[in-house]
C-alpha cells in the first residue's frame, strides 16, 4: 500500500485555502440553475441539418453494414443481433448527417430507431414498438464499441484483450470508487492508499508498494492524467474518479506504449463519459443511502442535465454529485475517534459540444474533484498470526491523518474531418493538490523516548501538487481501406512538487522538535512521434505495425533539514534525458463472421530520471541516473460469438520479458533508484458472457498469472525464482442476473462472487520487504432492482457473508517488527438507490 506521504521526515509547509472550498454547494445547485435557466429556451431551438459525415458502407449483411457504420460515423449504437441477423442492406455512400445515412442502411426493412437514456441510438424492430421494457432486452449479446484504442472500433475487432465495465452495471452493483470499478477484473490489482486511490497495476506487473512511477495509464475521455516521473507520487495516485456522469470504463491489456507512451506498460484505464446529446433535452437525479457493517451511515446525491443550444449544432451537459462517506475504522490513544476514515467527495463536471459546421466539432470539458477524509482506513495487525493487534478495524494513532485531494481537469477537442482522414487537436490541463498527514509515533517515539525526549506524537504533514498540460495532434484515416493508418505528434510538460515535515511534538504542549523538512521539486517535458499501419490483406486477414519515438528531459532537486540531518542542509540536484523507442506489431485472423483469432507483440517502458546524490552516497552502488525500464509482451488471442451469438468468449495467453527494473535501494540513509534485476510474467485469462434466453444472463472471467524475478533483485534483496509481490495465481469473478416483471414493471435480481489467491506482500528471504503471505478471500455481492415509469431503484449488499480480506499489508512503520499496518476489503456494506430521469 502507498501514503501520499514524503520520504521519512518531510517538511512543513503553511496550508493553504483552496478555492473549491465551497464545492458541494455549487456543484448540486448549478444543476438545478442550470435546468430552470435554460431548459425553456433550449426547448424554442430551431432545428437544423444534423453534421454531415463522409460514409463509404458498401451494400450486403447488415451486420456487417452496421459495424462499419459505427467507426466511421463514430455514433453509439445499439441493436439486438437477432433483429438485424438475415437482413440485407444497399449501403450508403456520401456525405450525410448520421440519422440520414442510418435511414438508408435500414430502407426497406422493419427496423425503426430510437434515442435511449444514454443518448445512444437504439434500433429496434416495428413489432417490438408496443412491447413493455421488460421484453426489451435483447436475447443476443450487444455490440460493444470503444474509443481507448484512438478509433471506434467493435471490441470484437481488436487485437488485445479489452474489458468494458458499464456504469449502469457498477451504479447497480454500489461501485463508488476505482477498487470498486476493478474488483470484478481479475489480473487488475490496486492496493489501498487508506483513503482512495493507490498503486494500479495490470497483469502482475508490479515490484510491490515501492513503485515509483506508474505502469498504467490512466486517462478522463482523450484527457491525460497523472504525472510519468517519480518526483511526486506519481506511480501511486491513480485518479480515483466517481461516477461522475460516467458512460462506461475501457481497461485494454498489455502494454500501450505506441499509442500512450510512458507509463502504459501494463495496460491502460479510460474512464469514457456521457457527451452532450444536440437532440433533446434531459436529465436525471440520484439518491442513494448506504450503510457498513460496524461504520457509519453514507449517503449519495447526483444530478445530470443535458441542454441542447441549438439543436443538431451544440449542447451542454452538466453533472454534479456529492458522496458522504460514513467509514468503519475505529482508533484508539491521542487520536483516538469512531469511523476516523470518514469523509466526503463532491464532483462536478461541465461539457460543451459545438458543431458549427458538417466537419468540424469541438468539445470542451472542465471536471472538478473534491476528496476529504479524516483519517485513513488501515488496521494494525500481528504479522505472525494476521490477527487485529487490537480490534477489528482499528489502529492506535497519536496524531490525526486527514487526507485532502483536489483534482481539477480540463480538455479541448477540436475535431475536422476531411473525408479522407480525421484531424484531432488534444489540448490537456491537469491541477492537483494532495495534503496528507501520516502518524509515525509508533516508529520514532520509542527511539526519542529512549533519548528522554518527552514526546506525545510525531506526525509526517505534506502537500504533492501535480501539475500537467499536454498537446496531441492525430490525423487517423478512414475506416474500412485496405490501408488503415494513424499518425500524431505528442507534447507533453509537467511540474510535481513533494513537501513535508516532521515534528515531534512534546507532551504537555511545549511545543515541538523539528525532525526534518523536506523539500522536492520535479520537471518533466516529452516530445513524441508516433503512428501505425493496418494492412487489410484480405477481407479476413490483416496486420499491423506500430512505433513511437520519444525523447524527455528530466529535472529534479531536493532539500533536507532537521535534527536528523544534521547541521549543514542535505541539497542536491539532478537532471537526465533520454530517448526510448517502443513497437508494436498484431496480426488478425478472421476465422467466420463471428470469430477472430490474433497475435499481438508490444514494448513498453517508464522512464528514468535523475538521482539526487548526497555527499555520502556511494557512487558504486548509485549512479546520477536511473534508466528506463521496458519490457516485451507476447500475446495470443481469440474472440467469437458462438451459439447464436448468445456467447461471447474472449481468450488469451501471454508472456512479458521485463528488463531493467527500477526498483529502490539505500546509501548513506537515504533511498534511491536503480536498475537491477529482470521478471517473466507468463498468464492466461478468459471473459465469457452468455444470455440463454432474455431471462437470464452469466457472466464470468479469470485470470492465472505466474509472475517471477528471472535475475537478482539487489536492492529489495530478492532471489531470482522468486515471485513478484500483490499477485495472486488465480483469481476469477462469477455472475448471474434474472431478469422478470413484477407488478407488469421490468425488475431484475443478480448474484456475483469474486476469488483472489494467495498473494505475498514483499519477496520471500528479503529484509528489505519480508515476505508475508496473504491469504485468498471469497466476496459474495448482491443485486437486485426493479424500474417504475417515473424512476427505478436498486439495492445491493457487498461482502454478503462481511468476509475478512486483506488487500495489501506495510511494514516498517512500527518500531516492534511483529507489528504491521493492513488494508482489508470493505466491510458489509447495504445500500440503495433510486434514479429519477426527466
Amino acid at each position: 500500500m502507498n501514503r501520499i506521504a514524503p520520504r521519512p521526515g518531510m517538511p512543513s509547509k503553511k496550508k493553504r485555502t483552496y478555492a473549491a472550498a465551497a464545492l458541494r454547494p455549487w456543484v448540486i445547485g448549478g444543476a438545478w440553475a442550470l435546468a430552470t435557466g435554460m431548459s425553456a429556451h433550449a426547448q424554442t431551438q430551431a432545428q437544423t441539418q444534423m453534421p454531415a459525415h463522409g460514409f463509404d458502407v458498401g451494400g450486403g449483411d447488415l451486420k456487417t453494414a452496421l459495424d462499419a457504420y459505427i467507426a466511421q460515423g463514430g455514433v453509439q449504437l445499439l441493436y439486438k443481433v437477432d433483429d438485424v441477423k438475415g437482413a440485407a442492406t444497399r449501403g450508403v455512400k456520401g456525405a450525410l448527417s448520421p440519422q440520414d445515412a442510418l435511414a438508408q442502411l435500414l430502407e426497406g426493412t422493419q427496423l425503426r430507431t430510437r434515442r435511449g437514456d444514454d443518448g445512444a441510438i437504439v434500433i429496434y424492430t416495428a413489432a417490438a414498438a408496443a412491447k413493455p421494457l421488460a421484453d426489451e432486452a435483447p436475447q443476443s449479446l450487444d455490440s460493444v464499441t470503444i474509443t481507448a484504442t484512438r478509433r471506434r472500433e467493435p471490441v470484437r475487432e481488436i487485437p488485445m484483450q479489452v474489458n468494458v465495465m458499464k456504469a449502469q452495471a457498477l451504479e447497480r452493483a454500489g461501485a463508488k470508487n476505482l477498487a470498486d470499478y476493478v474488483a470484478e477484473q481479475p489480473g487488475v490489482n490496486l492496493t489501498s492508499s487508506g483513503s482512495v486511490g493507490g498503486t494500479l497495476t495490470m497483469r502482475g506487473l508490479t515490484m510491490g508498494p515501492v513503485q515509483g512511477i506508474a505502469t498504467v495509464g490512466v486517462y478522463v475521455d482523450d484527457v491525460a492524467t497523472g504525472l510519468s516521473s517519480a518526483g511526486a507520487n506519481g506511480g501511486n495516485t491513480p485518479l480515483d474518479m466517481g461516477m461522475l456522469d460516467l458512460s462506461h470504463i475501457e481497461v485494454l491489456r498489455g502494454p500501450q506504449g505506441t499509442l500512450y507512451g510512458a507509463g502504459a506498460m501494463s495496460g491502460v484505464l479510460k474512464y469514457v463519459t456521457n457527451q452532450p446529446d444536440t437532440m433533446e433535452f434531459a436529465g436525471s437525479v440520484r439518491f442513494g443511502t448506504s450503510w457498513t457493517q460496524g461504520g457509519g451511515p453514507g449517503f449519495t446525491t447526483g444530478a445530470v442535465l443535458n441542454v441542447p443550444l441549438k439543436e443538431d449544432v451544440a449542447a451542454i451537459r452538466f453533472a454534479a454529485f456529492t458522496d458522504q462517506i460514513g467509514g468503519s475504522y475505529d482508533a484508539t490513544g491521542l487520536a483516538s475517534g469512531r469511523n476516523i476514515d470518514r469523509g466526503h467527495t463532491d464532483g462536478g463536471r461541465v461539457s460543451l459540444l459545438l458543431t458549427p459546421t458538417r466537419e468540424l466539432t469541438v468539445r470542451l470539458t472542465g471536471t472538478v474533484q473534491d476528496v476529504h477524509r479524516k483519517g485513513l482506513g488501515f488496521e494494525e495487525m500481528d504479522k505472525r498470526t494476521l490477527r487485529p493487534w487490537n480490534r477489528e478495524r482499528s489502529r492506535q494513532l497519536s496524531a490525526s491523518e486527514s487526507y485532502r485531494n483536489l483534482t481539477q481537469l480540463f480538455g479541448l477537442d477540436v475535431e475536422y474531418d476531411f473525408g479522407w482522414a480525421r484531424l484531432n487537436s488534444i489540448t490537456s490541463a491537469q491541477d492537483v493538490k494532495i495534503n496528507n498527514s501520516v502518524d509515525v509515533t509508533g516508529l520514532y517515539g520509542p527511539l526519542l523516548s529512549a533519548m528522554r525526549v518527552p514526546v506525545a506524537s510525531v506526525p509526517i504533514i505534506s502537500t504533492v501538487e501535480q501539475h500537467r498540460v499536454s498537446q496531441e495532434f492525430r490525423l487517423t484515416s478512414r475506416s474500412g481501406t485496405t490501408i488503415e493508418w494513424l499518425a500524431g505528434l505528442y507534447l507533453n510538460r509537467e511540474r510535481g512538487s513533494n513537501n513535508g515535515s516532521m515534528d515531534a511534538n512534546l507532551i504537555g504542549g511545549r511545543g515541538s522538535l523539528g525532525l526534518l523538512t523536506s523539500t522536492q521539486s520535479s520537471r518533466y517535458r516529452e516530445e513524441a512521434a508516433y503512428g501505425d499501419i493496418t494492412w487489410n490483406v484480405t477481407p479476413a486477414f490483416s496486420l499491423t505495425g506500430g512505433v513511437r519515438l520519444a525523447r524527455n528531459h528530466q529535472k529534479y532537486a531536493s532539500r533536507q533539514t532537521g535534527q536528523l540531518i544534521g547541521s549543514v542542509a542535505a541539497n542536491a540536484a539532478g537532471t537526465s534525458s533520454e530517448s526510448p523507442t517502443t513497437y508494436l506489431a498484431a496480426a488478425k485472423y478472421t476465422l467466420s463472421d463471428t470469430s477472430t483469432v490474433y497475435f499481438r507483440a508490444a514494448s513498453g517502458y517508464r522512464p528514468g530520471g535523475p538521482n539526487v546524490l548526497k555527499a555520502n552516497t556511494d557512487r558504486n552502488v548509485v549512479q546520477p541516473m536511473y534508466n528506463s525500464d521496458s519490457l516485451w509482451s507476447y500475446e495470443l488471442g481469440y474472440k467469437a460469438d458462438l451459439l447464436d451469438r448468445t456467447l461471447s468468449l474472449e481468450a488469451a495467453l501471454y508472456d512479458i520479458e521485463w528488463s531493467g527494473v527500477q526498483q529502490p535501494t539505500r546509501s548513506g540513509g537515504f533511498t534511491f533508484v536503480t536498475n537491477a534485476g529482470a521478471a517473466r510474467i507468463k498468464g492466461s485469462e478468459l471473459t465469457l458472457n452468455w444470455k440463454p434466453s432474455k431471462e437470464w444472463r452469466f457472466t464470468a472471467n479469470a485470470a492465472a498469472i505466474d509472475a517471477r524475478l528471472t535475475e537478482d533483485a539487489t536492492g529489495l534483496g530478492a532471489k531470482a525464482g522468486t515471485r513478484l509481490p500483490h499477485t495472486p495465481r488465480f483469481a476469477t469473478t462469477l455472475g448471474v442476473t434474472r431478469n422478470f416483471s413484477l407488478a407488469d414493471h421490468p425488475a431484475y435480481v443478480g448474484i456475483s462472487a469474486r476469488y483472489t489467491g494467495k498473494r505475498d506482500a514483499g519477496y520471500r528471504g528479503s529484509t528489505a520487504l519480508p515476505s508475508i503471505m496473504m491469504p485468498a478471500y471469497t466476496l459474495v455481492d448482491l443485486q437486485a432492482g426493479i424500474d417504475f415509469k417515473r424512476f427505478s431503484v436498486s439495492a445491493y449488499v457487498r461482502n454478503l457473508t462481511n468476509r475478512r480480506g486483506i488487500v495489501s499489508i506495510e511494514t516498517g512503520l512500527n518500531a516492534n517488527p511483529n507489528l504491521v499496518t493492513a488494508a482489508l476489503v470493505p466491510a458489509r456494506t447495504i445500500g440503495v438507490n433510486v434514479n429519477v430521469p426527466f
